[in-house]
C-alpha cells in the first residue's frame, strides 16, 4: 500500500501561536497543528536539540474546570503504564505559569486512519493490517490495566512510513477518555466516548476492556462494508447498539471471507464476555494478512 504525503503539508510561518509560552522554557511553539472541543495541539520543538515534538493544551476557557485539568494531565499517567511501539509516547505533563496545563508528545508525521479513509478506501487487506497493529497496541493498553475507551478512525494514526512488512506504521493516539480496567463505575460516571463506536456496557458508564474490542469492531465494519453498523441520532444509535444485532458484513460484501465475517460479529458481540479479546484479535487480523487467498469468500 503506497501513499504519498498531501502536499502542502508545512505549517506556515505565520499560524498562530495562542498557547502561553512563559513556562514552556524548553520548548519552543512552531505553530497549530489541530483543534479540538477542548485542546490544541501545537507542533514544537526542543530547544537544546531542535527535535519536533507536539505539545496538547487545554483551552484556557476551561483551566476553571478541575476535572478537565486532572483528566488531560492524567493522560500522562494512563500511558506510561503502557509502553509499545504502537501507543503514542506522551513525555511529560505540565503547567504554565498561567496554569495551562499541556502534554508534551511525540510527533506523528502522517494522517489520521479518517482522513485516509475520506480520501479513498485502503485495499482489504492494509485494513486488516492497520486494525492488526491497532488490536496489538491496545492489547498492550489493557495488558497494563488500561481501558482507551474511544478507538475510532480519528485516533488510528498512519504515518508516512511503513514496517518490515511494508504495511504502513500504525499509532493509536489520544487517551482524553481512556480509565484504569479496575476503577469502579460511580452513579454520576459520565459517559464518556464516540457514539458510533461505543458498546453497550459503555452506554451504561461501565466500560471494559472488551469495550475497545467491539470499537474496534465498529471500525472494520464501516472500513469493510463502506457503512456504518448502525446510524442516527443519539437516541437511535443508543438503542442499536444495545440492543439491534448488526447486518453481517458477508450480507453488505458477499465475497467476504466466512472467517473475517465471524471475526467481526463476535467482535460487535452484546456481551462483552462473548467478545474476543485484543490478544486473539491480533493473532487472527495477523493470520488473514498474512493469507490473502483466504480474504475471499469461496466460490
Amino acid at each position: 500500500m503506497s501513499r504519498r504525503r498531501p502536499t502542502p503539508r508545512t505549517i506556515p510561518d505565520h499560524a498562530a501561536r495562542e498557547i502561553d509560552e512563559t513556562g514552556l522554557e524548553a520548548y519552543g511553539v512552531i505553530g497549530e497543528i489541530a483543534r479540538g472541543g477542548m485542546s490544541t495541539v501545537y507542533l514544537g520543538e526542543v530547544r537544546a536539540t531542535g527535535e519536533r515534538v507536539a505539545i496538547k493544551a487545554l483551552d484556557s476557557f476551561y483551566v476553571g474546570h478541575s476535572d478537565l485539568v486532572h483528566r488531560l494531565l492524567g493522560e500522562h499517567e494512563l500511558a506510561q503504564r503502557a509502553r509499545h511501539p504502537g501507543l503514542i509516547d506522551i513525555r511529560c505533563a505540565e503547567q504554565t505559569s498561567h496554569g495551562i496545563p499541556y502534554l508534551v508528545m511525540e510527533y506523528l508525521d502522517g494522517e489520521s486512519l479518517r482522513a485516509l479513509a475520506d480520501r479513498r478506501t485502503p485495499p482489504r487487506t492494509a485494513i486488516l493490517a492497520i486494525a492488526a497493529q491497532v488490536a496489538r497496541a491496545v492489547a498492550a493498553l489493557h495488558a497494563a490495566g488500561v481501558v482507551h475507551c474511544d478507538i475510532k478512525p480519528e485516533n488510528v494514526f498512519v504515518l508516512y512510513e511503513t514496517d518490515a512488512s511494508g504495511w504502513p506504521r500504525v499509532k493509536v493516539i489520544d487517551y482524553g477518555v481512556a480509565r484504569s480496567a479496575h476503577e469502579p463505575p460511580l452513579p454520576d460516571s459520565p459517559i464518556a466516548g464516540t457514539p458510533a463506536f461505543m458498546a453497550p456496557e459503555q452506554w451504561c458508564g461501565a466500560p471494559v476492556a472488551a469495550s475497545d474490542v467491539y470499537a474496534l469492531g465498529v471500525l472494520l465494519y464501516e472500513l469493510i462494508t463502506g457503512r456504518p453498523v448502525f446510524s442516527g441520532a443519539l437516541p437511535v444509535l443508543m438503542v442499536a447498539h444495545c440492543e439491534q444485532l448488526p447486518v453481517p458484513p458477508a450480507a453488505l460484501c458477499p465475497d467476504l471471507a466466512p472467517e473475517l465475517d465471524r471475526l467481526i460479529l463476535r467482535m460487535l458481540a452484546k456481551d462483552p464476555r462473548a467478545r474476543p479479546a485484543m490478544a486473539e484479535v491480533d493473532a487472527a487480523l495477523s493470520q488473514l494478512v498474512a493469507q490473502p487467498a483466504a480474504l475471499q469468500a469461496a466460490g
